[in-house]
């Protein structure tokens, strides 16, 4: 299955018979680039647990570890050949983690040397703790995000306006935090978060 755009891919993920994995083309995109993070994000919440694999043109590490890092499951640059694509994808699909043995071997490399500011946040990965409130770190931060929208009454529009997405990626992500709270609507999933405050 394919999908051209965001909106595409939440129909695909809401068909019966979605994908084990999902891959996303980067291109040349780093992690440098100021569109990264969020459109990697965007992709995660929408696939809400089926793991994603970049596809990118960049073999460079901190590239690699930032993807690796906001979530994605996989990381294969154009320098990696067929089989071993192939093999990559099948080893996500059974639940690991690929990035290539080169990008692998700078890590090893440059992890003992004194590490550059990007590199060192690439490595450091935080315990998940969300204001020592159990139910929010089930929650993505874009998620976490929406949901503080939602405890403050807004309606999607004024969220996707707000948090810069498309009003379909709001409801997606309203859909998957009632799903992880336990909640049937907007209003008890607030009232659940508010009630782990007291």
């Amino acid at each position: 299955m394919t999908a051209a755009s965001v909106a595409d891919l939440e129909s695909v993920v809401r068909q019966d018979g979605a994908p084990d994995v999902a891959l996303a083309n980067f291109s040349g995109r780093l992690a440098s680039d100021p569109d990264f993070r969020p459109r990697l994000a965007e992709l995660l919440d929408v696939l809400d647990g089926i793991p994603l694999i970049m596809l990118s043109d960049s073999d460079e590490t901190v590239t690699a570890l930032e993807a690796i890092r906001q979530g994605a499951q996989g990381y294969i640059s154009t320098t990696v050949g067929l089989t071993m694509a192939l093999e990559a994808i099948r080893l996500v699909a059974a639940g690991g983690i690929f990035v290539p043995a080169p990008i692998l071997h700078r890590m090893i490399i440059e992890q003992s040397r004194v590490p550059d500011p990007a590199l060192h946040a690439a490595f450091s990965v935080p315990a998940p703790e969300v204001n020592g409130k159990p139910h929010l770190t089930q929650l993505t931060p874009r998620q976490i995000a929406v949901l503080e929208c939602l405890q403050e009454g807004k309606p999607n529009k004024v969220i996707a306006h707000e948090l810069g997405m498309r009003e379909s990626t709001v409801k997606v992500h309203v859909r998957n935090i009632l799903r992880r709270l336990g909640a049937t609507n907007r209003t008890e999933a607030v009232c659940r978060v508010m009630r782990e405050d007291n």
